[in-house]
């Protein structure tokens, strides 16, 4: 119903546009001569068009800077949440991530200093330990409870791009310093006789 009115309300606002025009046009061309000059005729054509109603075009005003600015943030912005929930996505689902909370959650010395249930906050990306690349990960994945909190530091390896992820190391810092290791691969047997050979064999 509003858009009806106001459709009626700009058709009848141009009609009375052009009747305007066309008055002024009947008025100048009344003022204008065979005889007059042409700096007359030049002179009356531009008071008659300042007096002629904007143009339906040209009266449409543009969005101001302000808002254009606003609006250009407001998307960047977005867009910027969207690519930061994606990349913490990412990290979440990777199998290095998930084998240090599997560590976490079943060490009681980690679970009893920090309480339960435990709350695992996003990483901080800006963070200089935080580092992927093909063969390598390390994280600080922040962790919390209501007894304390910390950061779950992880240090992951693998052979190849496209094999499995190994966790090399895993402990958990809580805010007051203490660290609790949680994870420490163990040795091979073959090393472990060597070092008992080498061991031996000294004087």
């Amino acid at each position: 119903m509003c858009f009806v009115t106001q459709w009626k309300d700009h058709d009848l606002q141009g009609q009375t546009d052009g009747r305007h025009c066309s008055a002024m046009e009947e008025l100048r061309d009344s003022k204008l001569s065979s005889g007059d000059s042409d700096v007359q005729r030049l002179r009356l054509h531009r008071e008659t068009a300042s007096l002629l109603p904007a143009q339906s075009l040209g009266s449409r005003m543009s969005m101001p800077l302000g808002k254009q600015v606003f609006f250009a943030g407001v998307a960047a912005s977005g867009s910027c949440a969207i690519l930061y929930y994606l990349v913490q996505k990412m990290f979440s689902r990777a199998s290095y991530y998930q084998l240090a909370l599997e560590q976490l959650h079943s060490h009681p010395e980690a679970l009893e200093a920090l309480g339960t249930p435990l709350n695992v906050h996003y990483l901080r990306l800006t963070d200089k330990y935080n580092f992927v690349d093909i063969a390598d990960a390390k994280l600080k994945i922040p962790v919390s409870g209501p007894k304390s909190e910390g950061h779950l530091y992880v240090s992951s390896s693998r052979d190849a791009p496209f094999k499995r992820w190994n966790l090399q190391e895993v402990f958990l810092e809580l805010k007051d310093g203490q660290q609790i290791p949680l994870f420490k691969p163990s040795r091979d047997n073959d090393e472990c006789l060597l070092d008992f050979f080498l061991g031996v064999a000294k004087p």
